[in-house]
């Protein structure tokens, strides 16, 4: 995690199956502090097994995180990370635990959107973790904002899942390194404009 300066606003990122952690290490802005999340089975944790149940999952980083999380933070995620990150926050809602500033997710359907596609990448405890997804239990909407970055057919029905806005800004699927950084860093001023201003605007599909 980026320490330098701890009332940066905190970003802590969740990468979609395929995806390298050592990307988002790679940005530095003074806006944000980085803090990224190696699922077991992954990259540098390769040699660890890798979970296949989403609850136990987000259980497991409930723990892990307690430390990083007790700051103030924004959880962001991509593809599977997306849902990874809202159920974290799902989970720390319910467990009347600090929760995030805002979710920010991208290129992910809402979790009650069915079918949901299988990323060709994905390995099969990634595969695990999207069909035991769909066994998780509906929860009430978040009580932070969320801010959406992909294709609106594909994000569509986020907004259903937070009480504090969701706004979307349109973006192709196949962004690159740069654009989905873009995308986080912007998130990170809107929800630091809001944090400044007050409550969080109604919610709305796009962004012009």
């Amino acid at each position: 995690m980026d320490r330098e300066d701890p009332e940066r606003l905190l970003f802590v990122c969740f990468p979609d199956v395929g995806d390298v952690a050592g990307r988002y290490r790679a940005w530095r802005d003074p806006r944000i502090a980085v803090h990224v999340v190696e699922l077991p089975g992954r990259g540098e944790r390769r040699d660890e097994h890798p979970y296949r149940d989403m609850w136990l999952l987000v259980e497991s980083l409930c723990a892990e995180l307690a430390g990083v999380l007790a700051r103030p933070h924004v959880l962001f995620g991509a593809g599977l990370g997306a849902l990874v990150a809202y159920r974290l926050a799902q989970r720390r809602v319910a467990g009347d635990l600090p929760g995030p500033r805002a979710l920010v997710v991208a290129h992910q359907p809402p979790p009650d959107r069915a079918p949901r596609a299988i990323p060709e990448q994905a390995a099969p405890a990634d595969v695990s973790l999207l069909v035991s997804d769909t066994h998780v239990p509906v929860a009430p909407p978040l009580p932070c904002p969320i801010r959406g970055f992909g294709e609106p057919h594909v994000m569509a029905g986020w907004g259903e899942h937070t009480s504090a806005g969701f706004v979307l800004a349109p973006a192709r699927a196949q962004d690159s390194a740069a654009l989905l950084r873009d995308a986080v860093l912007r998130a990170g001023y809107l929800i630091s404009a809001l944090a400044v201003q007050g409550p969080a605007p109604p919610s709305k599909l796009t962004e012009t």
